[in-house]
């Protein structure tokens, strides 16, 4: 069956986890990892913390273009199967193979242990929302 993980903490909302979780979704080794997909540490980023932007080259920019177009179209994939009834963790199903069939890797999969391929935030959880056996209901505002 299904249990709140939490039961001790006083939520302010209605929104309580669901789990268990899903196993951990598998990544094809022919899609190219981020440093943090093996320990979940983002070492490169956290060496840059503090210094300004860097401007892009005219390559880079493009190759920038390419993964927010691929970004939208999965986004738009999983925009399309939200209905009541389905739960968030069939949505980060549907992300995560949307993105491998891209070639790509699902950028929030264990960044900084981060459990899922896809955030996904249901009424007033404002953010990082992690897929679980929830089922959404009519009504239900949901941020992916």
């Amino acid at each position: 069956g299904t249990y709140n993980p939490f039961p001790n903490c006083p939520f302010t909302g209605t929104i309580k986890p669901v789990y268990p979780l899903s196993k951990t979704r598998i990544v094809p080794d022919h899609i190219p990892r981020p440093e943090y997909a093996i320990d979940g540490i983002p070492r490169e980023e956290q060496k840059r913390e503090g210094e300004p932007p860097r401007l892009l080259a005219l390559e880079e920019q493009e190759k920038m273009r390419r993964a927010c177009r691929l970004g939208r179209e999965v986004l738009d994939i999983a925009a399309s199967h939200v209905r009541p009834g389905i739960t968030t963790d069939e949505i980060d199903e549907i992300v995560h193979q949307a993105t491998i069939e891209r070639n790509a890797y699902p950028s929030p999969l264990n960044y900084r242990n981060f459990p899922k391929s896809v955030c996904t935030s249901v009424n007033e959880v404002v953010c990082h929302g992690i897929p679980d056996q929830r089922k959404l209901r009519e009504g239900d505002i949901i941020n992916i």
